[in-house]
């Protein structure tokens, strides 16, 4: 029996460019939670800023894999936490800031952001992508502890490219995965989002098999490989969809809801039945 279940946000839960999930999602997420399967985001983003995707429904995301895998949540309580290495950070903040079309983003632990390079008027519909709790452009980052850095590049993807590979080479400490349209997640080398569902796996002391995953990108082919049952999206790429055991369906059709919905069922009829033999449908 399920009784886990950890998905992606952007592209994956939610359609990117929409600023909610679906009514159908949150209610087929309490549908699991009623049949007693936790649920959680895995996801780039810290805990502070899912609560507007989520309508304030702080159930939603008590249970969180944040930062990819650099914050674990349980219960709203904080399990594990690593940070960024604050030397070679901020190196790179001032490689991105000398490069025309991009900024440099850092979050403090409430989710409110700190940037250097471009203006709020050259990010255009990225500043409230990347700032949902506020942000403030400086001409020099403020020194503070950083789990959570991202870079804005509005210069097209062969320029996100390059960017990417040139501080790769620079800053090895770090990788920086080009998640969605004109955006790198900023994240410590060797460090991805299984290590955080390991963390929280450890927490419920469940087996892999009592864990799904859902995800559409580079950055979620870590527990996509780790977790037997893994998913991916119709929308995911390549490289998810190779990882993952499962395909859904897409994010704009809810695709997570629908096979959350499936989940739900299938872990009612095992309380019913004191069993824990019965998959979801998706997985017959």
């Amino acid at each position: 029996m399920i009784k886990l279940v950890l998905s992606d946000m952007d592209n994956t839960l939610i359609p990117f460019g929409r600023e909610r999930v679906s009514q159908r999602t949150i209610d087929a997420i309490h549908a699991c939670q009623e049949q007693g399967v936790d649920f959680g985001p895995a996801t780039g983003r810290d805990r502070a800023e899912l609560a507007g995707f989520f309508g304030g429904d702080r159930s939603c995301y008590n249970t969180a894999v944040c930062v990819n895998g650099q914050k674990v949540y349980y219960l709203r309580s904080l399990v594990s936490e690593r940070s960024l290495d604050a030397e070679p950070l901020r190196g790179a903040a001032q490689r991105v800031q000398s490069v025309p079309g991009c900024a440099f983003v850092t979050y403090r632990s409430d989710g409110l952001g700190d940037w250097v390079g471009i203006t709020r008027e050259e990010m255009g519909s990225m500043y409230d992508r990347a700032f949902m709790a506020g942000g403030m452009y400086h001409k020099e980052l403020p020194v503070y502890p950083v789990a959570k850095a991202g870079i804005i590049c509005m210069n097209g993807q062969d320029a996100i490219d390059r960017l990417q590979a040139e501080l790769e080479e620079e800053y090895p400490e770090f990788t920086f995965a080009n998640t969605v349209v004109n955006w790198m997640d900023v994240s410590i080398k060797g460090w991805s989002k299984v290590e955080g569902v390991k963390a929280l796996i450890r927490t419920l002391n469940l087996s892999l098999d009592e864990v799904c995953v859902f995800g559409d990108a580079d950055n979620d082919l870590t527990m996509l490989e780790y977790i037997p049952n893994s998913c991916a999206m119709a929308n995911a790429n390549d490289n998810a969809k190779a990882a993952a055991r499962w395909q859904v369906g897409a994010s704009a059709e809810d695709g997570v809801a629908i096979a959350l919905e499936q989940i739900a069922e299938a872990a009612r009829i095992c309380n019913e039945r004191g069993t824990e033999d019965v998959l979801p449908a998706f997985m017959s």
